[in-house]
């Protein structure tokens, strides 16, 4: 009498499930770390942007230092808008160009989703502070449970 060993061919439906169960798995930790990345990568975007936006106002200010240091004239709060002085055309006084680089300024702050404002510290120490809101940012401290992110640069003219 001999034995025979019975080989088996195929998966059983329990191994099958386990198989699909630690797949399933694996793919919702990807999607979760795919979501993580891209909100990441949408907060750093709007930093960056910030940061740009913020030397283009002070490299701008130092084209026109003079109106720049001797005036008030490149001080805006976060909320306000200045009108396009509408001077390209026929050529722009210094006082005009300080008017249409924040109106330029402002714009493409509006365009990026970034409100910002210049302000004064010292006789020629200005402070440009831009902000934003980000619904997924726990590193930014939340205004009315929103997060409320910004990026601050202190020049010198």
């Amino acid at each position: 009498m001999s034995l025979r060993i019975k080989k088996q061919n195929g998966f059983t439906m329990v191994e099958l499930l386990i198989a699909l169960l630690i797949l399933a798995v694996g793919l919702l930790g990807m999607a979760s770390l795919m979501m993580t990345s891209m909100k990441s990568n949408q907060s750093a975007a709007m930093r960056s942007q910030a940061s740009w936006l913020a030397y283009d106002i002070i490299e701008r200010m130092r084209l026109n230092s003079d109106v720049a240091t001797l005036t008030p004239n490149y001080l805006i709060a976060a909320d306000a808008a200045p009108a396009d002085p509408n001077c390209k055309a026929n050529g722009c006084s210094a006082d005009n160009v300080a008017t249409l680089d924040l109106f330029e300024w402002k714009t493409q702050l509006g365009q990026a989703g970034l409100t910002g404002g210049v302000t004064r510290v010292g006789n020629n120490a200005y402070t440009v502070s831009i902000s934003w809101q980000e619904d997924s940012s726990t590193a930014c401290a939340p205004i009315n449970e929103i997060p409320q992110c910004s990026f601050v640069l202190r020049a010198d003219l």
